[in-house]
């Protein structure tokens, strides 16, 4: 079959031909309507990820939807770390497929369901879906396709506002669209960050897509300046654009009730996905969440794959 292949870590995928997956007992074999480029995928892809392959050559990708031979529609996640998604089969076990409305563009399902599912299973199973209800959100990287799925998420599990921070000021004007309440830009003026945080008063749960020192230099700042050090604030990890590390003074976990989670594959089962992931589909097939989206071929996965454009790149098989 022909496939996206991942020769070399440091490089991008080519376009080649990569054996047709075995079908084993329980899976069936679907033809692979259209695959996201997620950051997860990236990250997989040049070996960077903690679920990352060991071994070369892999196909990348790690979700799409696709079709059964009797036509029917699924979304699905690949956890098969040499048989990725951008290929024109793919082998999944039955238990692992979530139908969708053959009616509704699968590049849109494939481009948005993975950064919603970030947050929302952050929320309802890292947090706990009724402890957000009437709660204070703050998104911190609300500008990338996750953070801003995450302000319409948390807003449907009840939040009572959601504040977006981050550094593109053109997209942060643009966030008024997904429900935020306001927003704070991120500079480097650390004295500008503490006095816009001082503002917006004491937050509930903030979820992080960016961690690094940006995200020290958050919660020291919330930190000393919380008003009710007995308000408890629950800090969700989720992602690391900003860095793998962030120095955090052990003084800042005994000051006040600060609480820190990590969410991710690993953190919740695949029955807990497995469970969630219909919801959050049907989010996005009844029109409720979804990212602008860019589709090619995936014959042309080489030159297109370093698009870093606003939108989401779905390749069609």
């Amino acid at each position: 079959m022909k496939a996206a292949i991942i020769n070399d870590f440091t490089k991008g995928p080519e376009y080649g031909d990569f054996p047709d997956p075995e079908v084993k007992d329980g899976e069936v074999e679907l033809h692979v309507l259209a695959a996201a480029v997620s950051q997860l995928a990236r990250s997989r892809a040049n070996g960077t990820h903690y679920s990352a392959a060991s071994t070369l050559p892999i196909i990348p990708g790690v979700d799409a939807v696709g079709e059964t031979p009797d036509g029917e529609h699924f979304y699905f996640n690949s956890s098969n770390n040499i048989y990725g998604t951008l290929a024109e089969k793919a082998v999944v076990n039955r238990r692992a497929l979530f139908p969708i409305d053959n009616t509704f563009d699968p590049a849109i399902v494939a481009a948005t369901a993975n950064p919603g599912m970030s947050s929302f299973m952050a929320i309802k199973e890292r947090l706990g879906a009724d402890n957000l209800r009437g709660k204070r959100v703050l998104v911190l990287g609300a500008t990338g396709a996750s953070g801003q799925l995450a302000i319409p998420i948390s807003i449907s599990f009840g939040a009572s506002e959601v504040i977006g921070v981050g550094r593109n000021p053109e997209k942060l004007a643009k966030l008024d669209q997904f429900g935020v309440t306001s927003t704070i830009k991120l500079t480097d003026n650390d004295d500008q960050l503490k006095a816009d945080l001082a503002k917006i008063g004491d937050i509930d749960v903030v979820l992080d897509y960016l961690w690094g020192d940006i995200a020290a230099t958050t919660i020291a700042d919330m930190i000393s300046q919380r008003q009710d050090p007995q308000h408890t604030l629950t800090w969700i990890q989720i992602g690391s654009m900003a860095g793998q590390s962030s120095p955090l003074k052990g003084s800042l976990f005994r000051s006040i009730d600060f609480r820190l989670i990590g969410s991710g594959f690993g953190s919740f089962t695949a029955a807990n996905l497995g469970d969630d992931m219909p919801a959050l589909l049907k989010m996005i097939t009844d029109g409720k969440i979804a990212v602008p989206v860019t589709t090619f071929p995936l014959s042309q996965i080489a030159e297109k794959w370093h698009d870093y454009g606003d939108n989401r790149l779905v390749f069609l098989p």
